[in-house]
């Protein structure tokens, strides 16, 4: 990686996670240089901008007219996400969108077509894929360590009623549903290690938040089907009492991948002590090598590796996912080649 080139980048909405969050693996990045931010709240957005000594703004129009912006990492709320990529990218600015790319799949083709007449390179923050143990399972799947994957599951299990009730999360325009919100973190894995989901048959229920306080389903559970032959399940909670858990789990002919709080596993067959302990750390959600990754894309002129039209497939799933709940029956997913 050259020392010469630095991607002037900008961070648009400074969340829910603490201000300086995304702005400071921006900055603390080799080939990035953080040049502003922007968030609605004003005192928010001074309070990192002065902070961190660059220009801040609460207008995105003129942040996106500031002259060395050349990549912005959108972490605004989900229905801000898709019009602000479009813009961004048709001022010829390239684009950093946090997940999930976008709330529907005449969004997500929008995006794309913006990206392909804007020739700028649009990137997804699906950032599980950088999280050690998912990209260990991701080594092992495709190295063929464990076989031919028949099945696998995912579950989404996080307890964010406090982030529903207080913020945007329930606000219908969002469409923060199970499938779409969080639940395209595990999607996304599902994909990325076993192959393209072809069918998804969902049932869901709406038993701990009210429907005044959330407008969707708040856990769901599904089935799924993979080109390749596998089947897998996926399943999301909102509002469950208990530790937020990424659940993830391979099951190979030759061995099984077993996600774990304290550390993951592989087992080679049924017996309770033949098991190798993978021992990596959790590490959350590790923004900066994606950062990282996609500005050197554009510095490289090269695919960013979190591609947008790689996750147009997730995003698909997610809401074909959403479409099975209301119509109760399996639906295929809108597919996109990359």
């Amino acid at each position: 990686m050259s020392d010469e080139r630095k991607i002037g980048a900008a961070v648009v909405g400074l969340g829910p996670r603490g201000p300086f969050a995304r702005a400071k693996p921006v900055a603390e990045q080799p080939n990035t240089e953080l040049v502003a931010v922007c968030d609605l709240l004003g005192d928010v957005a001074r309070l990192v901008g002065e902070e961190m000594g660059v220009p801040f703004y609460t207008d995105y129009e003129k942040l996106l007219a500031q002259d060395n912006v050349e990549m912005v990492f959108i972490a605004t709320p989900d229905a801000e996400h898709a019009p602000q990529s479009i813009a961004a990218l048709e001022a010829g600015i390239h684009v950093l969108c946090e997940k999930p790319m976008a709330t529907s799949v005449d969004e997500a083709r929008a995006m794309l077509a913006a990206q392909d007449k804007s020739g700028c390179k649009l990137g997804i923050n699906q950032v599980l894929r950088t999280n050690p143990r998912f990209a260990e399972a991701k080594r092992m799947a495709e190295s063929g360590f464990l076989g031919e994957i028949f099945y696998c599951e995912a579950d989404y299990v996080h307890n964010i009623s406090h982030l529903i009730l207080t913020g945007w999360r329930g606000d219908r325009r969002h469409r923060h549903t199970p499938f779409i919100g969080g639940g395209c973190h595990m999607i996304d894995l599902l994909r990325w290690c076993v192959g393209e989901v072809v069918e998804i048959f969902a049932y869901g229920s709406h038993m701990c938040l009210t429907p005044e306080q959330y407008p969707f389903d708040d856990c769901s559970v599904s089935v799924l089907k993979f080109e390749n032959g596998a089947c897998g399940k996926f399943g999301a909670t909102y509002a469950c009492r208990r530790p937020a858990f990424h659940n993830f789990m391979l099951y190979g002919t030759e061995r099984t991948y077993l996600s774990g709080r304290e550390f993951d596993r592989v087992r080679v067959n049924d017996s309770l002590s033949d098991i190798i302990k993978i021992d990596l750390p959790v590490q959350g959600h590790p923004y900066g090598p994606v950062i990282r990754d996609f500005a050197q894309a554009v510095i490289d002129d090269t695919e960013p590796p979190i591609s947008g039209r790689d996750v147009a497939n997730t995003i698909a799933v997610s809401i074909a996912g959403d479409e099975s709940l209301a119509t109760g029956r399996p639906v295929k997913p809108e597919r996109f080649e990359f």
